[in-house]
């Protein structure tokens, strides 16, 4: 199973999905913003092999903690999750072309979660 960073503000829908994340045998770490998933990479070992992340969030937003990552050496190969409630945000092709893996619209589907950790 794979070791997961989450990346949410909404408390409600964080500890939801890392409860489903977990209940399916992932190991789960999570933030409320991209400064605090800066804060878990830097101190976690192992890295996590994936980071699902929130697009708009309160302090650093998804875009920006995604940018971080990709600019950070050790960080960069780490497959990344957009989710949004607006999947069709132009900046949201730009970050693909940037090496975003995949986004995840809202709402979002048990199925559709699932898949993305395929």
């Amino acid at each position: 199973m794979a070791n997961i960073l989450l990346v949410e503000d909404n408390t409600d829908m964080r500890l939801l999905i890392q409860e489903v994340l977990e209940w399916g045998g992932h190991q789960v770490n999570s933030g409320r913003c991209g400064t605090e998933g800066l804060d878990i990479l830097a101190s976690a070992s192992p890295q996590p092999e994936l980071i699902i992340s929130d697009m708009m969030m309160p302090g650093m937003d998804g875009i920006t903690f995604f940018q971080q990552v990709r600019n950070h050496t050790e960080w960069s190969a780490i497959r990344f999750i957009m989710m949004s409630a607006n999947p069709y945000d132009d900046r949201l092709e730009k970050m693909s072309q940037s090496g975003l893996d995949g986004i995840l619209p809202k709402p979002f589907s048990l199925e559709d979660l699932d898949a993305i950790l395929r």
